[in-house]
């Protein structure tokens, strides 16, 4: 049963308009232009003051490095995050806190793309645009120190680039970490919609509408777009986590059975009780315990490279 504190945090969430958001899809296209006409949203004063924070242009889109302050050891673990939002949404305030925190205890590194978002840009270019960047982080840091991680769109976004990484044979990541993770686009799987009356956050039309927005010209199955279809032989050490009031489930759950029935034991799974989306985020003691796992999970396969 999840903590009266998680319980509150859900009662809470429709006041947010997530769920209005992603249950109105006709609404979109008005809904996008408002947030984008919003000023960006960047780490917390408090992260500044603990971490070497920057921000670069050169790509085409912001890119920022969270440090430590006498900068990252040869050997320590860095991040890849990509972020949540169904594609179409910029990057939040928890996102940065999550990354920061993951940071902090791992006494990592991070990098953060503020990746083109969908409708304006579509999965093919989006991905090769984090392909070009994980290649820098790998010549940089080592591809073996890195775990590329996201939630939501972010985890599927990051399922996708390692499918991308191992079918050209590229140096491979320490590990992966996927919050919440949404890897199938079609919005079809069974279940979906049963758990979507208590869902607080998503509705599969909004899933269904983000998804065509994303996919340009790919196949709203294919890989790129729907990374649960795609190879796993071969890819790093996985940790997925889902929570069971979260149409997403479904995801999480058929990806780690396809990792159990493909023979893929370096691998870990972790199902919480009556939570919601992306509540790893969050600062209820459900996130922190997921997050705490998560760093278990890093240093592991870090110290196993």
């Amino acid at each position: 049963m999840a903590s009266i504190r998680a319980r509150l945090v859900s009662f809470a969430l429709p006041l947010l308009g997530i769920k209005r958001f992603f249950s109105e899809p006709d609404k979109f296209d008005e809904r996008i232009a408002k947030l984008r006409a919003q000023k960006p949203i960047r780490p917390r004063a408090k992260w500044h003051k603990r971490f070497a924070i920057r921000e670069f242009a050169s790509r085409g889109f912001p890119v920022v490095t969270i440090e430590p302050k006498d900068g990252a050891r040869p050997d320590a673990p860095h991040l890849l995050y990509l972020h949540g939002g169904g594609y179409v949404m910029d990057i939040a305030a928890v996102h940065w806190d999550t990354v920061a925190d993951l940071c902090e205890r791992l006494e990592a590194s991070a990098t953060v793309p503020i990746y083109p978002l969908a409708p304006e840009n579509k999965a093919e270019d989006v991905l090769a645009a984090m392909r070009s960047l994980y290649h820098e982080l790998a010549d940089r840091y080592g591809a073996k120190n890195i775990t590329v991680m996201g939630d939501s769109a972010g985890g599927g976004m990051s399922l996708a680039l390692a499918q991308l990484l191992k079918s050209e044979g590229a140096a491979m990541p320490g590990s992966l970490v996927l919050y919440s993770p949404w890897l199938d686009a079609t919005a079809t799987a069974e279940g979906q919609r049963a758990i979507e009356k208590r869902d607080r956050m998503l509705a599969v039309s909004g899933l269904e509408a983000c998804g065509e927005m994303y996919r340009g010209n790919l196949s709203i199955d294919d890989p790129r777009v729907s990374p649960l279809f795609g190879e796993l032989e071969g890819l790093p050490p996985m940790a997925i986590f889902s929570g069971t009031s979260d149409i997403l489930l479904v995801d999480g759950r058929r990806l780690a059975e396809r990792l159990g029935d493909e023979g893929m034991p370096e691998h870990i799974y972790r199902e919480y009780e009556d939570m919601f989306h992306v509540w790893m985020l969050l600062p209820v003691p459900e996130g922190k315990r997921a997050r705490g796992e998560t760093v278990e999970f890093i240093r592991k396969y870090r110290s196993a490279a």
